[in-house]
């Protein structure tokens, strides 16, 4: 408990001594606004494309539960025909990876390009799901959501990378309050399923956007964390780097991508559940209908 008060007490001091960030921050904001403007008078493009398009996004940088959105979306939509548009982040994407593994009946797509891809793609689709796509306004979407958490500052001092104000555009908006993150399960690399990992004393490794929301689910199930790996946000797990340990613990986004490797490691298989899905899922099905009856 000790060392986690230390290292908030260390985060708080950096971020309250950033402020030489905020020219930086001003500036990003400006060409944030400029950009907008360029769309909302449209002297820049953006493609509609033949289906219905829906945006998961938000506008901050970090961990605000795109992909678990995305996933539960998804699988709401079983009865249609659906593709998914995730981002790539160099070589590889570990969204667009998971979001596979856990969705068979779903074809994910990653590109450079999401409005030309989804142009090629739309005629086989009733439903395009963009993952992280608030920003990507070069594809029209019918159905913008976004996920918010607060934040002051723009990058690089801060978080934000759109204006607060946009959210006035968006079709149904879920903070964290409204979104329910549980662990559904605990496997191995084979993905058998483990009944509990309480007592197990365990080293931690991560590469996402918030390691410390991670932490504290792996303690309240019981492990003991004996030392912690922490990997830059979409970062390649590094075997090599990893303490030694009895066994490991990490999320199903680090899982997906983890080289072969006999070392004992596990995973948390995490799933996202929201009491407005329901009419969410309505409201876009009615999207979809309108559109067919084109």
């Amino acid at each position: 408990m000790l060392r986690d008060d230390v290292r908030l007490l260390g985060q708080r001091w950096v971020a309250a001594n950033l402020w030489f960030l905020a020219p930086f921050s001003w500036l990003y904001a400006a060409l944030v606004f400029v950009r907008n403007r360029l769309y909302d008078w449209k002297l820049f493009p953006i493609t509609r494309v033949p289906c219905t398009v829906v945006s998961i996004g938000n506008i901050v940088a970090g961990g605000s539960g795109k992909t678990p959105f995305t996933l539960m979306l998804a699988s709401a939509f079983s009865h249609r025909k659906v593709a998914i548009l995730s981002r790539t982040y160099g070589a590889i994407s570990d969204e667009a990876l998971l979001l596979a593994r856990r969705l068979p009946q779903v074809q994910v797509f990653t590109c450079k390009n999401r409005a030309k891809m989804a142009a090629q793609i739309a005629p086989d689709f009733d439903l395009i799901l963009l993952d992280d796509g608030f920003q990507h306004r070069k594809l029209h979407r019918d159905v913008d959501i976004v996920l918010v958490r607060p934040e002051k500052h723009y990058l690089p001092w801060g978080f934000l990378r759109d204006s607060p104000s946009r959210l006035q555009y968006a079709d149904a908006i879920f903070s964290q309050e409204d979104l329910q993150l549980t662990v559904h399960r605990i496997l191995d690399l084979k993905g058998n399923p483990i009944p509990s990992i309480a007592g197990w004393k365990m080293a931690l490794f991560c590469g996402i956007a918030r390691p410390e929301r991670f932490k504290k689910t792996v303690v309240s199930l019981g492990a003991i964390v004996t030392a912690e790996k922490i990997f830059a946000d979409h970062a390649l797990i590094d075997i090599s780097e990893l303490p030694q340990a009895e066994a490991y613990i990490c999320t199903e986004k680090d899982a997906v991508k983890l080289p072969p490797t006999h070392l004992p490691i596990y995973y948390l298989e995490m799933r996202m559940q929201t009491p407005s899905l329901e009419k969410l899922v309505e409201k876009i099905d009615q999207k979809i209908d309108n559109r067919r009856r084109l």
